[in-house]
């Protein structure tokens, strides 16, 4: 489990085979922290390591994760967010991300200010029922806070922080987002349908 509180990484190498690739990340702010088969999120998606070399990590990730993800999209050299699972001891900085990525979305319009830049991103209409305003949502492994809600398009408000220590200052218009919506509203969604159900 992980908490959306990210850091930066870098691909190094990507080496395909007939059922997935392996992913190459230099990442040298927690390679020291880790340990082959650990758990860690890459742009929101849980990988496990399975070979470590200084600070190289190395996942496999398979074809349907390629799939249904931005991994699809990455090549040597790309900016991508990284975590390390949360820690018994830690703080809970972000909320509950699970790096089961829900769907890829569009990021539709980005406006970029001195205090804060808006992005809205058009979420897949079968998610729009885990849209709450002031929810929580995590967009490519980031925790973020739903800022407006119209329709099937979030508004995000990102602080020059997040903006700095993550990849999403590279996005585009018209680019996609790993995107996995809060665990508690799916949780909620299941126990009311199944009161409807014993009702």
């Amino acid at each position: 489990m992980f908490t959306g509180i990210v850091t930066d990484a870098l691909i190094e190498q990507i080496v395909p085979d007939s059922s997935g690739w392996e992913l190459m990340i230099n990442a040298p702010s927690i390679a020291h922290k880790v340990k082959i088969g650990d758990s860690v999120a890459i742009d929101g998606a849980c990988l496990s390591v399975i070979r470590i070399n200084d600070n190289l990590l190395a996942f496999y990730v398979s074809s349907e994760s390629i799939d249904k993800t931005i991994i699809q999209f990455y090549t040597p050299g790309r900016k991508i967010n990284i975590e390390l699972p949360m820690q018994p001891n830690g703080y809970l900085g972000g909320h509950y991300v699970l790096g089961h990525v829900d769907a890829k979305a569009k990021v539709s319009k980005i406006l970029a200010g001195e205090k804060a830049w808006f992005f809205n991103i058009d979420v897949p209409a079968e998610f729009v029922k885990y849209i709450v305003y002031k929810g929580s949502i995590a967009i490519n492994g980031i925790s973020l806070t739903i800022n407006k809600v119209v329709n099937n398009t979030i508004e995000l408000c990102i602080i020059p922080v997040t903006i700095e220590k993550t990849n999403m200052s590279l996005l585009k218009e018209g680019d996609l987002v790993n995107i996995e919506f809060d665990i508690l509203a799916k949780y909620t969604e299941q126990l009311l349908n199944k009161r409807a159900q014993n009702v």
